[in-house]
Parts: structure tokens; sequence; C-alpha cells
């Protein structure tokens, strides 16, 4: 079995979010696995690796939803990974709790932003 690289935990997400890239925008009906470092998206869209990006998950109560900027590090035939780069700090406490109230490992999680409190 290979090492595993990944700092962060992934958890499902199923709700909308969007994706933009250069001024287009494109929905997500849902998020692959979303952790606080990133997240895998279900997209067919061709865009190229290391974009510049914004991407907002849409959550009830929250007019803005939360917002997170990164870039592309993978694209395949109908995904396209991110890496988040910055995050304003209620927003980051947002997708930290997503991730907390998702996991099947609560605990790990806690550990994870205790370890990394940013994005980094």
């Amino acid at each position: 079995m290979a090492d595993e690289k990944r700092r962060f935990s992934r958890i499902f997400f199923n709700v909308r979010a969007k994706l933009t890239v250069a001024g287009c925008e494109y929905p997500v009906d849902r998020i692959a696995n979303l952790s606080v470092g990133g997240c895998l998206l279900e997209i067919a869209e061709k865009i190229p690796v290391n974009s510049a990006c914004t991407f907002t998950i849409f959550l009830s109560g929250l007019a803005e939803g939360v917002v997170v900027h990164g870039e592309t590090v993978r694209v395949g035939s109908d995904e396209i990974s991110l890496k988040f780069t910055a995050i304003e700090q209620e927003n980051l406490l947002h997708l930290q709790n997503i991730i907390r109230y998702n996991a099947e490992d609560p605990d790990a999680i806690e550990e994870e932003i205790s370890a990394h409190p940013g994005l980094r």
C-alpha cells in the first residue's frame, strides 16, 4: 500500500457549491470529498492545472456561502482536485465545523485542526 501523503481527513459532503475560474462559474452538485486543505469535485470541465480559483460552499443560513481560494492541482475526465490556499477566519471556522460534524472520527479531526490551525 502506498504511503498516505494527505495531512487532513476527507469527508463526503452532498451540498451545492460553485467553482469560479477566470471569471467563469461552474456549478457543483456535490463535493466528492472535502477536507480543511482541499477537495475533490465531480466536474467534467477541462480546467488547466495550477489555475487560481474560488470555491464556494452553499449552506443554509449563510447568504454568501463559505468562500475558499485555491488552485487546481489535478484534473481528470470527470473530476477536479483543489488545494485551498487562502480563507478568511470566519469561513475557516465554518469549514472546520463542516468537517468536524460530518467526520467518522471527530477526535481525529480535532487533532488535525490543532496541529494545522490554518490551511497549510
